[in-house]
């Protein structure tokens, strides 16, 4: 939540404001799409109540005059892992967001909310995925959406390069730009990304992925030889600057005073002393 608009616009502003401009004006809301994930509305119009969820609010037609948000139910994630505790789940969820700026009223390029209950395989030491939601939003799209197909693709599977390149592959098709928004390979590249960021962790370090690249790196070399990956030199580059300091142009670089303001600070001084006392009527 510290990420989503200023203090001044949190302390302001409302939940269900946020919403509801995000269901009828399209807003590219960070918090929609997070409730997409798991959460329930409460929906009134009349004397009719409803309860549906976020995903299904968003997609509706415009709320009328008529209509009310009544409350918002988020899902009780830690009483749903306590009640499947016997099966040693463990829950992982991340929020991810893109923008001109990583905090204040930088309005998105895309935003994503991901959660997966993953389990030890019996069979192998990898991680089975039990359960998956991933939502991705303010992308050039009306609303938040939730990637159906790679939550059923990845349900059920162990997580390794194979099955992430292929899941990354199937998101690429589902996170698809209107034509008139700007960057979209910019912007459809983030999903990609934090898919595979958020289950990277959990792929052994010397798997080998389809076309040959691990973590940036070419396994091409010898089909059968793996990455070791303390032999391999960092891509990251540094650099170093030395600026030396002389008095050639003493004293250009020396603080000053501002004599200005001083001068200015003593007129205001005389002037009060100046004045005369205040009358009241």
């Amino acid at each position: 939540m510290e990420k989503v608009a200023s203090g001044f616009v949190r302390n302001s502003a409302s939940l269900g404001g946020n919403l509801v401009m995000a269901q009828r004006n399209h807003f590219p809301s960070d918090i929609a799409t997070v409730l997409v994930v798991g959460s329930l509305v409460n929906l009134m119009n009349g004397l009719k109540s409803e309860e549906i969820t976020m995903e299904e609010f968003l997609r509706r037609t415009e709320l009328d005059s008529k209509s009310i948000l009544v409350s918002v139910k988020i899902l009780d994630w830690d009483r749903i892992m306590s009640i499947s505790a016997g099966t040693k789940m463990k829950l992982l969820f991340e929020t991810y967001r893109s923008a001109p700026r990583p905090l204040g009223n930088a309005l998105p390029y895309l935003n994503a909310a991901l959660m997966a209950k993953i389990s030890r395989c019996v069979s192998s030491n990898g991680m089975v995925v039990s359960d998956c939601r991933f939502a991705f939003g303010a992308y050039g799209t009306k609303h938040a959406i939730r990637a159906t197909k790679v939550e059923e693709f990845l349900t059920g599977k162990v997580v390794s390069v194979d099955v992430l390149y292929e899941a990354v592959m199937l998101l690429r098709s589902i996170v698809v730009l209107d034509d008139d928004t700007s960057y979209p390979a910019y912007r459809s590249s983030f999903a990609a990304g934090f898919l595979f960021e958020f289950f990277s962790h959990l792929v052994e370090g010397n798997a080998k992925s389809p076309n040959g690249y691990v973590n940036g790196y070419s396994t091409l070399m010898s089909p059968a030889r793996h990455l070791d990956h303390s032999k391999v030199s960092t891509l990251l580059t540094s650099g170093k600057q030395e600026v030396e300091l002389n008095k050639q142009y003493h004293p250009v670089g020396e603080l000053l005073a501002k004599s200005g303001a001083v001068i200015q600070a003593c007129v205001v001084d005389y002037d009060m002393e100046n004045l005369e006392p205040p009358i009241y009527l």
